[in-house]
């Protein structure tokens, strides 16, 4: 082990380890073709055809992975992709497509009348329906659902209805005029705010956007920033009345808005 020839075999072992591992890193580099890459394409709004057209050109390759209809956008355009559209990424790569469905998904009207309002919501989140207008109606029955409404006509359980659809439910009310709570909407999206009004049995009423929300996407992730009737901790309103809400994207309207709050907190409401 101390002669020359075995130090000689042995620098010739290592130089030609070196070089495998000098060729195969250069093979991977060469394969995945390393530090090679190109933006995503901006597919929205583009039909299938079109989006793989263009995919195409870029030796890129799509699935459809979601399907969802939106009265917004053209039935079978995209809507929506992973990655995003200016994301990096190299040849050969699968886009993943949400399409805009050709029709709505449809359920089964369930039967809502007969039971309580908080079960009735209950049962239509789990079908995917939402709650529309709530009207109250004189009944000695207070707070059971007595009729169900899609447009303003009365819809029978088993018909089949668009999923997402808001249904208007009539609601019995004793003549003791009940009163809730006003909720406090500030910094929840519509959506948010349309679910904790009717779990306390009442009406949204006028959506009044400022000039921030340009888009069908700008008003989804818009926030209340006012309120009316506004929230104090001793408001209440009659069942089945209505609070409009003003939204915006304007963070500063939001941060002023919260700012007025701690402060009237921390001086009794003076």
């Amino acid at each position: 082990m101390t002669s020359r020839t075995f130090f000689i075999q042995l620098a010739i072992a290592i130089a030609i380890i070196v070089v495998l591992l000098l060729l195969t890193m250069f093979g991977i580099r060469k394969y995945t073709n390393h530090g090679e890459s190109q933006p995503v394409p901006d597919l929205a709004g583009l039909n299938i055809e079109q989006a793989e057209q263009l995919l195409a050109s870029k030796n890129l390759t799509y699935e459809i992975s979601d399907s969802t209809y939106l009265d917004s956008a053209e039935p079978g355009s995209v809507i929506g992709q992973m990655p995003q559209a200016g994301h990096s990424v190299k040849e050969g790569r699968t886009i993943f497509l949400s399409i805009c469905a050709i029709a709505p998904e449809q359920v089964a009207m369930p039967k809502l009348t007969d039971i309580s309002f908080r079960q009735a919501v209950n049962i239509m989140q789990a079908e995917g329906l939402n709650v529309g207008v709530i009207d109250y109606v004189p009944s000695e029955f207070s707070n059971l659902v007595l009729g169900q409404q899609i447009n303003g006509q009365e819809v029978e359980p088993g018909v089949m209805v668009n999923k997402g659809s808001r249904v208007d439910l009539r609601i019995g009310k004793s003549s003791s005029g009940e009163k809730t709570v006003v909720p406090n909407l500030f910094g929840e999206t519509l959506s948010q705010a349309r679910s904790e009004i009717a779990s306390l049995f009442l009406n949204v009423g006028a959506i009044i956007y400022d000039e921030t929300v340009q888009s069908q996407e700008d008003s989804l992730n818009a926030k209340v920033w006012q309120q009316r009737p506004s929230n104090s901790r001793y408001d209440e309103i009659e069942l089945g009345a209505s609070i409009d809400v003003w939204l915006t994207l304007d963070d500063s309207k939001l941060i002023q808005e919260s700012d007025m709050e701690m402060t009237n907190d921390s001086t009794g409401g003076f």
